[in-house]
């Protein structure tokens, strides 16, 4: 007994390290030379590679083999056997027993029940197809979004860096200034902390860079490689921004996210006519042939072929409340579908007007920045003559370098906006592919 418990657990183990799922080591890999990525580069890579996308796509393959075994009950099942055994009595001869035979059954009527179970499982599979979708266009926008992240933060990186510089003179020239007697030491020490708050931003904004980096590695589906570098500029990419249309209705009914809920909606409906057919006849034929006797050789064919009707008289209310049921689901996913709809006009509606919003102060942010520098460069040479005093260069300064950053702000936000209506209205990668082959 004891080593039979030893066998069954030692076939356990040995089925359970069978069992075990080892997944890729993730590594991070550091670079002497920046990693140059693209937008291209990085659909493409996230269409062959990323893990949601992959799940994705095997969810709609496990729903198709769904629908393939829904179909399979329209087809007749056929089966076969071998049969041998040998019966001995106290006081009678050993008497044994041969049979092979095959059998097949086919559904001939079922009330539609065959047929309601296929048309969901149909409807099962359109709708998964469009969860894909869905999670495309949710992959497409993460991607998107981390993509133009890097790119702002590289250029933030570079404007960071200037301004850095331009605070470590500026804090120069008020030293000179305060040890020649012409300036405060409030001054002189203020002028100070504004570049060491300067060179605390090139370095923050270093590391938040390396941040996005691994977040954009992570929406492609790529490697860990630091440092990355885009191959994009925010200015150059405004020449390609087409405004939004206003059609939110049109829009919102092609959405997948809608469409998935109506395809929902439709599974429901024909799971209605699977549970109607609990009420109908059932009409099933049958057809049996095979060959039995003492021994092999000595057997005997037999067959026999039939039709059965069944009817339902009483089942306890059961089929009367699945119909019930199965009304109330069709009325729940229909009012769904209606609540995504109008939803998404709603979020169209409120994801266009940002939209526009940030196309238009882009032009704003860089007549301020253009004015901001103006101002800056007259302001900081009279305050080297001393024309003006501290607060003023001091304010000048501080409006250039946050015109400086507001203008990198605006044109990033142009497109983050841009890609928040493209989720919304469920612009696939598939879609930003097709894009890009065609530009």
């Amino acid at each position: 007994m004891f080593e039979k418990h030893v066998s069954v657990l030692g076939v356990a183990f040995l089925l359970g390290g069978c069992l075990t799922v080892h997944l890729p080591k993730a590594e991070i890999e550091r670079q002497s030379e920046p990693k140059a990525v693209t937008w291209a580069v990085l659909v493409r890579q996230a269409l062959a590679n990323n893990p949601d996308l992959r799940e994705a796509r095997a969810r709609v393959e496990s729903k198709a083999r769904s629908r393939d075994i829904a179909f399979g009950d329209y087809l007749p099942a056929v089966d076969g056997g071998v049969h041998k055994s040998a019966s001995r009595t106290t006081s009678g001869p050993t008497s044994d027993r041969l049979s092979l035979d095959i059998s097949a059954r086919q559904s001939f009527f079922d009330g539609l029940g065959t047929t309601g179970k296929w048309l969901g499982a149909r409807k099962d599979l359109e709708a998964e197809r469009f969860a894909y979708n869905e999670m495309s266009a949710d992959i497409c926008h993460r991607l998107r979004t981390s993509y133009i992240n890097v790119i702002r933060l590289e250029k933030l990186f570079e404007t960071n860096r200037l301004i850095s510089e331009r605070r470590k003179q500026n804090a120069e020239m008020v030293r000179l200034r305060y040890e020649a007697g012409r300036e405060n030491l409030g001054s002189a020490l203020r002028a100070e902390a504004i570049a060491e708050q300067a060179a605390f931003d090139v370095r923050q904004t270093e590391r938040q860079l390396e941040k996005e980096a691994l977040r954009l590695a992570r929406e492609s589906g790529g490697e860990f490689v630091l440092p990355l570098r885009v191959d994009d500029d925010l200015e150059k990419m405004m020449k390609f921004v087409k405004l939004p249309e206003e059609d939110y209705a049109g829009l919102a009914d092609e959405t997948p996210s809608v469409l998935r809920l109506l395809k929902i909606a439709e599974s429901a409906k024909a799971e209605m006519m699977s549970a109607q057919s609990s009420v109908w006849p059932q009409v099933d034929g049958t057809y049996e042939y095979g060959y039995s006797g003492d021994r092999a050789s000595h057997l005997k064919d037999q067959s026999s072929i039939g039709v059965s009707v069944t009817m339902p008289f009483f089942e306890g209310g059961k089929n009367v409340a699945a119909i019930r049921k199965a009304k109330a689901d069709y009325d729940a996913a229909e009012n769904a579908v209606r609540s995504a709809r109008d939803e998404t006009v709603a979020q169209l509606a409120a994801a266009r007007a940002p939209f526009i919003d940030a196309v238009e102060v882009v032009q704003v942010r860089k007549k301020f920045l253009e004015a901001a520098r103006e101002r800056a460069e007259i302001i900081r040479t009279e305050y080297a003559t001393g024309l003006v005093n501290f607060l003023d260069f001091d304010t000048a300064e501080q409006e250039n370098a946050n015109a400086e950053k507001e203008y990198v702000e605006s044109l990033a936000n142009v497109f983050i906006q841009q890609s928040q209506w493209a989720k919304i209205r469920g612009v696939t990668l598939e879609e930003a592919y097709d894009e890009i082959q065609n530009q």
